[in-house]
């Protein structure tokens, strides 16, 4: 079964349709424009044409009046004459001040232009006034039932600024509407068709510009959770689709290391609870088996209180690492010194040193109290884990080093020294990975769980802080904590004191 869209449901469909009907909009809009424009065009040719004939009847007439006698020949032959020699197309009617038809060429037959009461108003300022008009819109009797359409010029003639007569020059505007109409049906007979052939070539680009898609949708159909190694084809060409792809294949490289951790993660919280479980057992069967008094008992419950002790500190931590991960680690932020976060650190290391005679020296290297703004539990508790594996990893009367410190970057630099062991260099990247241990016989003789560090590095990753680590195997090892400082808590340099 084919895993593709319907036809009607996909990108491809859908950019063509709305290529289509954008098109036709377009088009149509378009092609009223330039209807509009092209009868404007063909209207005021007409309207200059029936302008310049009634220029030439003005002169002709005056010349009538000059060289011809009323008797000779009347003012409507003239009319009639000037039609057959000049324009056989235009149509003339001549009305009398009261406003009957006096004389009418020829080529106008019955039909009678009409005088409405808005070329009268118009009449009376002196000005020629143009109409279109259809016969059907006639009073006369006669006219009725024609269909023939007119762009008629209504002039006024006057004589000593008195009115003698008023001349209607009509043009036919049946060669105007064939031209329209049979560019309408070329219109509609052609323009369907033309959007069909480009919304077939909408259809081919579509599926030009989106065949780089159909592919990527291809390879990821491919990618499951045992093969999340693969990627998806890049193109050199840089465009949106390759931001796309780039973006994909950084999602699958988070989701692959996500999945590695979480493949590592579930192996070595199983091998880590499975030696105390599989202690837990053998002790509670052994001591049903064969233990003979209550001291034996005593012995037996005592050392599965010490396994269960440390699966609880091994759920415990991972709880805490989940919380960190999952972005719910909230720190209870308050304002405290420093300065007597690592006094108390201090008095805690010279304590826990004790038994392996261990010195610690503390070094304020700071000319004041340093204050800054975090959860004073969790650093305290990060704090002394560097603190309490420096006493582990330091032999007997070794030397642990607290110092305070302030950087040029505004921060405060926490050091915490010991002439310990050390640690080699390969795995100096790896020791805040969870249950990483450098000696694995070694880190289980002391109790540890192998998250310590981990929990470290989420909690001062929450301050915004920073952790370095430098080691030399046989002389010790130095970690260095950087915390941001509140820019508020920083000494006024107006009120320090001149150097």
């Amino acid at each position: 079964m084919s895993n593709r869209p319907p036809i009607r449901s996909s990108i491809r469909f859908k950019l063509t349709l709305w290529f289509a009907l954008t098109l036709a909009i377009l088009m149509l809009s378009s092609e009223t424009f330039w209807d509009r424009h092209l009868a404007t065009i063909l209207e005021g040719n007409t309207d200059s044409r029936l302008a310049r004939t009634g220029d030439i009847l003005g002169d002709l007439t005056h010349q009538g009046a000059e060289n011809t006698t009323q008797a000779e020949i009347t003012e409507c032959q003239e009319l009639k004459n000037f039609v057959y020699r000049y324009n056989w197309g235009v149509a003339i009617q001549q009305r009398s001040p009261r406003g009957e038809v006096i004389c009418v060429t020829e080529n106008l037959g019955e039909l009678r232009f009409p005088l409405n009461r808005r070329a009268l108003r118009h009449l009376s300022q002196g000005g020629a006034y143009f109409e279109t008009f259809s016969s059907e819109m006639s009073d006369e009797p006669f006219t009725r039932g024609t269909r023939e359409r007119y762009r008629v010029m209504t002039l006024p003639r006057y004589d000593n600024d008195r009115l003698v007569e008023v001349l209607q020059i009509g043009e036919n505007l049946e060669a105007n509407d064939t031209a329209l109409a049979l560019l309408l049906w070329k219109r509609i007979i052609y323009t369907p068709l033309l959007i069909l052939l480009l919304s077939g070539c909408g259809w081919f680009l579509a599926g030009r510009a989106l065949s780089p898609l159909r592919q990527i949708t291809d390879a990821i159909r491919k990618i499951t959770a045992e093969n999340l190694n693969l990627r998806l084809p890049v193109n050199k060409k840089r465009n949106e689709l390759t931001d796309l792809s780039i973006s994909f294949n950084e999602t699958l490289e988070r989701l692959a290391n996500s999945f590695s951790r979480i493949k590592q993660f579930t192996g070595d919280a199983s091998h880590e609870l499975r030696t105390p479980l599989a202690i837990l057992k053998g002790e509670t069967e052994v001591s049903l088996r064969w233990s003979k008094g209550e001291e034996e008992l005593r012995q037996t419950l005592t050392s599965n209180l010490e396994e269960i002790e440390r699966m609880e500190r091994i759920t415990e931590g991972l709880l805490q690492l989940a919380k960190s991960e999952s972005g719910e680690f909230h720190l209870n932020l308050s304002l405290f010194s420093l300065n007597d976060l690592l006094q108390d650190l201090y008095i805690h290391s010279k304590t826990l040193g004790e038994a392996k005679k261990i010195s610690t020296i503390l070094q304020m290297q700071v000319d004041r109290e340093v204050y800054i703004r975090a959860d004073q539990m969790h650093l305290h508790r990060a704090l002394l884990n560097f603190v309490t594996n420096a006493i582990k990893y330091t032999p007997e009367e070794g030397e642990i080093t607290l110092i305070l410190a302030l950087s040029a970057a505004n921060e405060a630099e926490i050091h915490v020294r010991d002439t310990g062991m050390g640690i080699p260099a390969e795995h100096l990247p790896h020791i805040f990975e969870r249950f990483y241990r450098v000696d694995e016989a070694r880190n289980r003789n002391i109790g540890g769980t192998g998250l310590g560090l981990s929990i470290v590095k989420a909690i001062i990753s929450a301050h915004q802080g920073r952790i370095r680590v430098f080691s030399t195997p046989g002389q010790g090892s130095e970690f260095i904590i950087y915390l941001p400082l509140d820019p508020t808590l920083l000494p006024d340099p107006s009120t320090a004191a001149p150097s």
